[in-house]
Protein backbone atom coordinates (compact mmCIF):
# COMPACT_ATOMS: atom_id res chain seq x y z
CA UNK A 1 0.00 0.00 0.00
CA UNK A 2 1.17 3.40 -0.84
CA UNK A 3 1.16 6.34 1.47
CA UNK A 4 -1.72 8.03 -0.37
CA UNK A 5 -3.94 4.97 0.01
CA UNK A 6 -3.18 4.79 3.73
CA UNK A 7 -4.03 8.51 4.08
CA UNK A 8 -7.34 7.98 2.25
CA UNK A 9 -8.17 4.98 4.45
CA UNK A 10 -7.40 6.93 7.64
CA UNK A 11 -9.47 9.89 6.35
CA UNK A 12 -12.40 7.59 5.54
CA UNK A 13 -12.29 5.93 8.97
CA UNK A 14 -12.09 9.34 10.67
CA UNK A 15 -15.09 10.57 8.65
CA UNK A 16 -17.06 7.47 9.63
CA UNK A 17 -16.20 7.98 13.32
CA UNK A 18 -17.29 11.65 13.14
CA UNK A 19 -20.57 10.64 11.46
CA UNK A 20 -21.24 8.03 14.18
CA UNK A 21 -20.51 10.59 16.93
CA UNK A 22 -22.86 13.11 15.29
CA UNK A 23 -25.66 10.54 15.03
CA UNK A 24 -25.14 9.60 18.68
CA UNK A 25 -25.33 13.30 19.65
CA UNK A 26 -28.60 13.65 17.70
CA UNK A 27 -30.13 10.79 19.71
CA UNK A 28 -29.00 12.41 22.97
CA UNK A 29 -30.41 15.76 21.82
CA UNK A 30 -33.75 14.14 20.90
CA UNK A 31 -34.01 12.57 24.36
CA UNK A 32 -33.16 15.92 25.96
CA UNK A 33 -35.82 17.69 23.90
CA UNK A 34 -38.41 15.04 24.80
CA UNK A 35 -37.63 15.52 28.49
CA UNK A 36 -37.83 19.31 28.11
CA UNK A 37 -41.21 18.97 26.34
CA UNK A 38 -42.56 16.75 29.12
CA UNK A 39 -41.28 19.19 31.74
CA UNK A 40 -42.87 22.13 29.92
CA UNK A 41 -46.21 20.30 29.70
CA UNK A 42 -46.04 19.43 33.39
CA UNK A 43 -45.19 23.02 34.26
CA UNK A 44 -48.06 24.31 32.11
CA UNK A 45 -50.44 21.83 33.74
CA UNK A 46 -49.44 22.90 37.23
CA UNK A 47 -49.69 26.58 36.33
CA UNK A 48 -53.14 26.09 34.76
CA UNK A 49 -54.35 24.20 37.83
CA UNK A 50 -52.96 26.88 40.13
CA UNK A 51 -54.64 29.62 38.11
CA UNK A 52 -57.93 27.71 38.10
CA UNK A 53 -57.76 27.10 41.83
CA UNK A 54 -57.08 30.74 42.57
CA UNK A 55 -59.85 31.89 40.24
CA UNK A 56 -62.34 29.44 41.74
CA UNK A 57 -61.39 30.39 45.30
CA UNK A 58 -61.70 34.08 44.46
CA UNK A 59 -65.09 33.52 42.83
CA UNK A 60 -66.37 31.43 45.75
CA UNK A 61 -65.24 34.13 48.15
CA UNK A 62 -67.13 36.79 46.17
CA UNK A 63 -70.36 34.78 45.89
CA UNK A 64 -73.00 35.91 48.34
CA UNK A 65 -76.23 34.01 48.87
CA UNK A 66 -78.07 36.73 46.92
CA UNK A 67 -75.66 36.29 44.02
CA UNK A 68 -76.04 32.50 44.09
CA UNK A 69 -79.82 32.89 44.00
CA UNK A 70 -79.48 34.77 40.70
CA UNK A 71 -77.73 31.92 38.87
CA UNK A 72 -81.06 30.68 37.47
CA UNK A 73 -82.16 34.21 36.51
CA UNK A 74 -80.96 36.38 33.66
CA UNK A 75 -78.26 39.00 33.45
CA UNK A 76 -80.78 41.74 34.26
CA UNK A 77 -80.98 40.47 37.85
CA UNK A 78 -77.33 41.32 38.60
CA UNK A 79 -76.00 44.37 40.36
CA UNK A 80 -73.03 46.14 38.75
CA UNK A 81 -70.67 44.54 41.24
CA UNK A 82 -72.08 41.04 40.63
CA UNK A 83 -71.75 41.60 36.89
CA UNK A 84 -68.08 42.54 37.27
CA UNK A 85 -67.47 39.47 39.45
CA UNK A 86 -69.15 37.23 36.87
CA UNK A 87 -67.27 38.88 34.00
CA UNK A 88 -63.90 38.51 35.73
CA UNK A 89 -64.50 34.85 36.57
CA UNK A 90 -65.66 33.92 33.07
CA UNK A 91 -62.87 35.84 31.33
CA UNK A 92 -60.17 34.28 33.50
CA UNK A 93 -61.55 30.78 33.00
CA UNK A 94 -61.88 31.14 29.22
CA UNK A 95 -58.45 32.77 29.00
CA UNK A 96 -56.80 29.78 30.67
CA UNK A 97 -58.66 27.26 28.50
CA UNK A 98 -57.97 29.05 25.20
CA UNK A 99 -54.32 29.54 26.12
CA UNK A 100 -53.93 25.86 26.94
CA UNK A 101 -55.59 24.98 23.64
CA UNK A 102 -53.48 27.46 21.66
CA UNK A 103 -50.29 26.06 23.22
CA UNK A 104 -51.34 22.55 22.20
CA UNK A 105 -52.00 21.06 25.61
CA UNK A 106 -54.05 17.85 25.46
CA UNK A 107 -55.20 18.39 21.90
CA UNK A 108 -54.49 14.89 20.66
CA UNK A 109 -57.97 14.74 19.10
CA UNK A 110 -59.41 14.41 22.61
CA UNK A 111 -61.49 17.49 23.33
CA UNK A 112 -63.17 15.96 26.40
CA UNK A 113 -60.75 17.86 28.66
CA UNK A 114 -61.89 21.20 27.23
CA UNK A 115 -65.55 20.15 27.07
CA UNK A 116 -65.51 19.15 30.74
CA UNK A 117 -63.75 22.27 31.96
CA UNK A 118 -65.77 24.63 29.81
CA UNK A 119 -69.04 23.06 30.97
CA UNK A 120 -68.21 22.62 34.66
CA UNK A 121 -66.07 25.64 35.42
CA UNK A 122 -68.34 28.01 33.55
CA UNK A 123 -71.44 26.59 35.20
CA UNK A 124 -73.27 26.09 31.93
CA UNK A 125 -76.12 24.42 33.78
CA UNK A 126 -77.05 27.90 35.07
CA UNK A 127 -78.96 30.39 32.94
CA UNK A 128 -76.89 33.33 34.17
CA UNK A 129 -73.64 31.85 32.89
CA UNK A 130 -75.12 30.67 29.59
CA UNK A 131 -76.60 34.12 28.93
CA UNK A 132 -73.37 35.91 29.82
CA UNK A 133 -71.23 33.61 27.69
CA UNK A 134 -73.58 33.93 24.74
CA UNK A 135 -73.80 37.71 24.83
CA UNK A 136 -70.32 38.73 25.98
CA UNK A 137 -68.10 35.87 24.87
CA UNK A 138 -69.44 33.86 21.95
CA UNK A 139 -70.89 36.72 19.95
CA UNK A 140 -67.74 38.90 20.14
CA UNK A 141 -65.46 35.90 19.52
CA UNK A 142 -67.53 34.83 16.55
CA UNK A 143 -67.66 38.36 15.13
CA UNK A 144 -63.98 39.24 15.61
CA UNK A 145 -62.48 35.88 14.75
CA UNK A 146 -63.41 33.36 12.16
CA UNK A 147 -65.28 30.38 13.55
CA UNK A 148 -62.22 28.27 12.82
CA UNK A 149 -59.81 30.38 14.87
CA UNK A 150 -57.42 28.41 17.04
CA UNK A 151 -58.07 25.35 14.93
CA UNK A 152 -61.83 25.50 15.46
CA UNK A 153 -61.83 26.24 19.20
CA UNK A 154 -64.39 29.05 18.84
CA UNK A 155 -66.64 26.67 16.95
CA UNK A 156 -66.08 24.07 19.67
CA UNK A 157 -67.09 26.53 22.43
CA UNK A 158 -70.27 27.32 20.52
CA UNK A 159 -71.02 23.60 20.21
CA UNK A 160 -70.60 23.04 23.97
CA UNK A 161 -72.76 26.08 24.74
CA UNK A 162 -75.48 24.79 22.37
CA UNK A 163 -75.51 21.42 24.13
CA UNK A 164 -75.88 23.08 27.54
CA UNK A 165 -78.54 25.56 26.45
CA UNK A 166 -80.52 23.18 24.20
CA UNK A 167 -80.72 25.78 21.46
CA UNK A 168 -78.82 26.85 18.38
CA UNK A 169 -76.37 29.75 18.65
CA UNK A 170 -77.31 32.67 16.46
CA UNK A 171 -75.63 36.03 16.25
CA UNK A 172 -77.81 38.84 17.61
CA UNK A 173 -78.75 41.33 14.97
Amino acid sequence: MELIEIAQLVTGIATLIVAIVLIWQMFIQKKTLDIAHDDADSNMSLYAMDTRSRTNEWFADKCTQEFLDKFDKGLDSLTKKEFIILKTYVLDTIRVLTTEYRLGRLTDNNMSYYRTHFTMELNLDNKLFRDYIEKYQLEPMHRSLSATSYGGFTEFLIEVWEEASDRKFELAT
